[in-house]
């Protein structure tokens, strides 16, 4: 069967779908879903299936972000995706939202910060370096997002207008480009093929979300 991996995040305000089939992007899809993740991401998932010339019998994996993100954003693409993989009994892996936006930013020779939204004003934080986490992801607010960067460093990521500003007067912050910083459900697919060709097991009933508080 020729590989097929549908691409699901609705994280945060943004959400995004793709469709991958291990060497190329077919399709992909980001836009500004504010509270609509509901009503329109199944919408979406067909329009992307459309354009490829596929049908969601043709899918061989899904892969879904599983936050951390606003509570009931990060469940909207979960359920989905549990309830297409086990109608179609097919597997669905589960990937952390700020491994996704790290992505954008490599390689770097700096450490990258990602960064998302997390309501309340606040954003969830974590520093990558050499493709991996170091240490858990946490909450901060833009002031003790600038405090968290003491060395040259890459952030990426949603990150409110006045915030970049706050951001660009600490010396050691290197912000990605505004292009860089929207969620692209294309690196999530490219994450999830890297766990399917490693023989992860995609179970999509041990899916969860992944909350900081």
């Amino acid at each position: 069967m020729t590989p097929l991996l549908l691409a699901l995040d609705t994280s945060t305000s943004t959400a995004s779908v793709a469709v991958f089939d291990g060497e190329r992007v077919l399709s992909e899809t980001t836009w500004l879903a504010g509270r609509e993740h509901s009503t329109r991401l199944l919408i979406e998932i067909g329009v992307a299936l459309e354009r490829t010339g596929r049908t969601a019998d043709d899918l061989t994996g899904l892969v879904v972000a599983r936050g951390p993100g606003s509570y009931t954003g990060v469940r909207v693409a979960l359920s989905v995706a549990k309830g297409m993989a086990g109608g179609l009994a097919i597997p669905a892996w589960g990937l952390g939202t700020l491994d996704v936006v790290a992505l954008a930013a490599e390689p770097s020779e700096l450490p990258i910060r990602a960064v998302t939204e997390a309501g309340r004003g606040r954003y969830a934080t974590a520093v990558y370096a050499n493709g991996a986490a170091e240490g858990d992801p946490r909450l901060a607010t833009c002031a003790q997002l600038v405090d968290l960067v003491s060395i040259p460093t890459v952030v990426v990521g949603e990150v409110r207008a006045d915030d970049r500003e706050s951001l660009r007067r600490n010396p050691n912050v290197r912000l990605a480009p505004l292009a860089a910083a929207a969620r692209r459900a294309g690196f999530l697919a490219e994450l999830g093929w890297r766990l399917a060709e490693a023989g992860v097991p995609g179970d999509a009933r041990a899916l969860d979300a992944v909350y900081v508080t």
